[in-house]
């Protein structure tokens, strides 16, 4: 019994003998490998994006890196408490760790801290034999020198999401990885990110490298320059912040009283927006919000593209704090939405020249048509008011341009029909995207009959048509759209589309033919001109001594001054609270005779367009004219 059971022991441990050393000899030599060596991801530097002067916009700023690989450590808690010792960690930060680790493989790289400082790098490095699994390395944050300047075009990066691990498993393996959510850098994010390095290197028990044995380099992602100018882009954002108010600074007495009585001020004041202004009637107020962007009539190339407020991207480059956050999503004015190409707004007025341009196509009216202005069109039941009270008398079409009067425009998109409207605005660029590239950007609303069928499951009314001849009612654009429109009216033959990206430009891609009757867009032209040099033109007063320019004025009613405001004398716009007040508009074009650059502006709740807009406007197409010359 004794000799049995000693073979059926020495068989049992032949057997596991076999099992180890041949069966499964493959598996337990890449299991020794491991311990002895180890490949490491490296994460490529980002590429930089440059304005058209190749001055930096986007950049990445060297950081250190303190990365722990759990597989590798006995007790979690007590490395975070021992690490804790050396550099700063707070409780969310180790809850954040703890967090990560409980969710990813433990192989997987867990970023504890990306901002060691020289002095804590330095305590790690001694101290760090006595730390298994825990290494630090070089990496790169992404910089943002212009703060919120570039924000809306940049965007920003942040830490990979699980959506994006799931389509790359890759971005698992590389701790503090960041990719790109908005903007160009989401746009770009393949030519940004370039191409991750390999290392395979000898490591000790405690997985301490010992010895590089072989290393692909990463490569740097590409370099993007932009047709941007830093110049005219800063100009043109302290412009519109300003519009036609007087800048007070922060140590005045009564900005310092109006900011413990005023929560509004307050609120944007705490958000970032610390700049406050004085308007015509000495009241202190925040920056006025909107956006404005200024193009080249012939390539498309945007020179700024502003949209007011915006945030510091360079907040979400690191870890993004709980504090920041709310006060981003709590400001009054939402400071993320892209404006010029998420913003949608009734055009207004400047919707004009593409109702007059579908009506001298369609036959419906000549240059010298005429009709009579008594402040109100009555159609049906209803009458349909004019912006000045007393009518503007009899006017032809570059009178109704220049003046604006809505009556003509009222009577000539009915004649019209909304179809035609339809059909010329989209070849002017309404109703489609802009060409920028930039994610997230909105198609606004240029309606037809169909449309509303489909959206509404009601039929389109006379009624609508006669609204839609001002631009108010369903017609929405972006201030994107609206410069592209005012580039083609300018240009005359070709469909410009906006380019942000100087490779466009010089690839050369031929425009398609506009496709409208150049006398149509010359009578157009004049009438455009007519408005800032005309007597009675709405912007005559904001004309180019010099070069001269043509554009045209909008004011979009947000809300309807009711008759109890209107006995109370509670009509200008001043008098109302912020978000009652009229949109401003402007679109335009200089110099007159030889087109160079196209502009349009957005005020929020800005007022008129002629007093507010048309002047932004104008200083910002001087200043662009004037960089040209310098």
């Amino acid at each position: 019994m004794l000799g049995g059971g000693q073979l059926v022991l020495g068989a049992v441990l032949a057997g596991r003998l076999y099992q180890l050393q041949i069966a499964q000899s493959d598996t337990y030599q890449k299991l020794s490998d491991r311990n002895q060596f180890d490949t490491r991801l490296v994460p490529a530097p980002r590429g930089r994006v440059l304005d058209r002067k190749q001055r930096l916009l986007v950049g990445n700023s060297e950081v250190f890196e303190l990365n722990i690989i759990p597989a590798r450590i006995g007790d979690l808690r007590q490395l975070l408490g021992q690490v804790a010792r050396i550099v700063t960690l707070s409780d969310a930060d180790m809850a954040r760790v703890l967090e990560e680790v409980a969710e990813k493989p433990e192989f997987v790289e867990i970023t504890i801290r990306s901002d060691l400082t020289q002095r804590e790098l330095s305590r790690l490095a001694v101290r760090s034999p006595a730390l298994p699994g825990v290494v630090f390395q070089k990496g790169f944050r992404r910089l943002y020198p212009q703060g919120s300047l570039f924000s809306h075009i940049a965007g920003y990066v942040s830490p990979v999401t699980a959506a994006e691990v799931d389509e790359d498993r890759l971005l698992r393996r590389l701790p503090g990885l960041q990719t790109g959510k908005v903007g160009l850098e989401k746009a770009q994010e393949q030519a940004l990110r370039g191409e991750i390095g390999v290392q395979r290197l000898e490591v000790n028990a405690l997985g301490k490298p010992v010895r590089l044995l072989n290393d692909r380099l990463a490569r740097s992602g590409e370099d993007i320059q932009l047709t941007i100018d830093l110049d005219l882009q800063s100009f043109t954002a302290k412009r519109l912040q300003q519009g036609n108010s007087e800048p007070v600074p922060v140590s005045d007495p009564a900005v310092q009283r109006a900011l413990s009585r005023d929560a509004r001020l307050r609120s944007h004041f705490a958000s970032g927006d610390q700049l406050v202004l004085r308007n015509s009637k000495g009241v202190l107020t925040p920056p006025e919000s909107g956006a404005a962007m200024v193009m080249d009539v012939e390539t498309g190339a945007v020179r700024a593209m502003v949209s007011l407020p915006g945030f510091d991207p360079n907040q979400f480059a690191s870890r993004l704090r709980e504090r920041d956050w709310q006060r981003l999503k709590q400001h009054p004015r939402n400071p993320l939405l892209n404006r010029a190409i998420a913003g949608l707004y009734s055009p207004g007025s400047t919707f004009k020249m593409a109702v007059l341009a579908a009506a001298l196509e369609a036959g419906v009216v000549t240059s010298k048509t005429q009709y009579f202005c008594n402040g109100h069109f009555e159609f049906g039941d209803r009458k349909f008011y004019c912006w000045r009270e007393g009518g503007h008398g009899s006017v032809n079409c570059r009178q109704a341009i220049a003046q604006s009067c809505d009556v003509y425009f009222y009577q000539v998109a009915l004649k019209t029909g909304i179809n035609r409207i339809h059909a010329l605005a989209s070849r002017l660029g309404l109703g489609d995207i802009s060409g920028l590239g930039l994610p997230g950007e909105k198609v606004g609303i240029l309606p037809t009959r169909e449309w509303k069928m489909a959206r509404r499951g009601t039929v389109w009314t006379p009624g609508e048509t006669v609204i839609a001849g001002i631009g108010q009612g369903f017609v929405l654009s972006t201030p994107a759209q609206l410069a592209v429109m005012a580039a083609r009216i300018a240009n005359g033959k070709k469909q410009v589309t906006a380019r942000l990206l100087e490779t466009e430009i010089a690839a050369g891609e031929a425009f398609a033919p506009l496709g409208i009757n150049a006398g149509i867009l010359n009578e157009i032209r004049r009438s455009m001109r007519l408005v800032m040099a005309g007597e009675l033109g709405t912007a005559r007063n904001y004309d180019l001594s010099e070069s001269q320019m043509a554009g045209k004025t909008g004011t979009v009613q947000v809300k309807r001054i009711t008759k109890a405001q209107r006995e109370e004398g509670i009509i200008d716009n001043l008098d109302r609270p912020w978000k009652e007040r009229d949109h401003a508009l402007f679109v335009g074009y200089a110099p007159y005779k030889k087109p160079r650059y196209a502009v349009s502006v957005v005020v929020e709740h800005g007022g008129s367009g002629s007093s507010m807009a048309a002047p932004i406007a104008r200083d910002l197409l001087d200043f662009a004219l004037r960089g040209d010359r310098a």
